[in-house]
């Protein structure tokens, strides 16, 4: 094993951007932590490495054991490569509705990656095979909707770093809600730093699940909005509920790279969107996350924007410029 700790030199520690807008004739700012650069390029490194070196300290993880799990792309890329540096077979299942950059990513890294459709019963049937094969093989399951450890990831790091780089009083907390680890975790640490933040899910307008929704439906907005609502979701923590277009995010993240030359993902589009809603309400800062960057979406409408349908207020946010915090 490679010496040193991978969460202190590789993970972690990622920069903030602060992005000026013009959006209704007034120019704006909201704080965007750019987690592409983590070991594989997203936020999910966090939670990857961060669950299996607990694991390995109270003995669940044992050498040689096979890492399994379900996953809609990013933490399977991240679990394949942690699986590859500590000599650990990883089998992933994860929807045949994912970009293929992320199944080519994960079986790059040496994972064995088995596709499920929706007619084989979609993410949850994901989730269901992940836990036949964990106690068939007796192989590790990280269990990512439901471990405690993934909140407790971002609360630990994410959200610290959050509160050590913005200088400000902050005012709004903005994420999609895939694991809910993130929204969780961070908003659970801003909460405890400024008692009056508000914390604001994010659901593709064409599956919301915490609005009620009940039927299977499809979306863009790969990382985000699964067909059901993870365990460790504490609506407790949750102030409001966003809902943006998934054509919408995806233009957002298509104007990121080419007019700021932010090379950022499709739910960081949807962030965007989230946290300039959220601008408009709050008076002090607003931070939001890119969780990962465009490489895994080259393949998918982010490359091809005249066939977007977009929302006529989409055009009324106007992107200037940004600095480094």
């Amino acid at each position: 094993m490679v010496g040193g700790d991978i969460l202190n030199h590789l993970i972690g520690d990622t920069p903030i951007v602060k992005i000026k807008y013009r959006y209704h004739d007034h120019v704006s700012e909201v704080y965007c932590k750019l987690e592409q650069y983590n070991l594989t390029g997203s936020i999910k490194d966090r939670v990857a490495e961060y669950i299996l070196k607990s694991a390995e300290e109270t003995g669940d993880l044992k050498e040689g054991m096979p890492i399994i799990e379900a996953t809609s792309g990013n933490t399977g890329i991240s679990f394949a490569a942690l699986g590859a540096r500590k000599n650990h077979p990883v089998i992933i299942y994860m929807p045949d509705w994912v970009s293929m950059e992320r199944q080519k990513l994960m079986k790059l890294y040496g994972a064995e990656v088995r596709l499920i459709s929706k007619e084989e019963g979609g993410f949850q049937a994901c989730i269901e095979q992940a836990d036949q094969l964990s106690k068939e093989t007796k192989g590790f399951r990280p269990n990512q909707f439901s471990n405690e450890k993934n909140v407790e990831a971002h609360y630990m790091m994410t959200g610290y770093e959050i509160v050590k780089q913005i200088h400000e009083p902050i005012g709004g907390f903005t994420s999609g809600i895939g694991t809910g680890g993130t929204l969780m975790g961070i908003g659970k640490r801003l909460k405890e730093t400024w008692k009056d933040v508000k914390v604001v899910a994010l659901e593709p307008k064409e599956l919301p699940m915490l609005s009620g929704n009940t039927s299977l439906g499809s979306h863009k907005i790969e990382g985000i909005g699964d067909d059901f609502i993870p365990e460790i979701v504490d609506s407790s923590i949750i102030d409001d509920v966003v809902l943006i277009h998934d054509d919408d995010a995806v233009m957002m993240a298509y104007r990121l790279a080419s007019k700021l030359g932010l090379g950022v993902g499709i739910s960081s589009g949807a962030n965007f969107l989230s946290a300039v809603l959220l601008k408009e309400k709050c008076e002090q800062a607003v931070v939001t996350i890119f969780p990962d960057d465009a490489k895994k979406y080259l393949t998918t409408d982010l490359s091809k924007p005249e066939n977007l349908s977009v929302s006529p207020w989409i055009n009324d946010i106007v992107l200037l410029e940004y600095e480094i915090v």
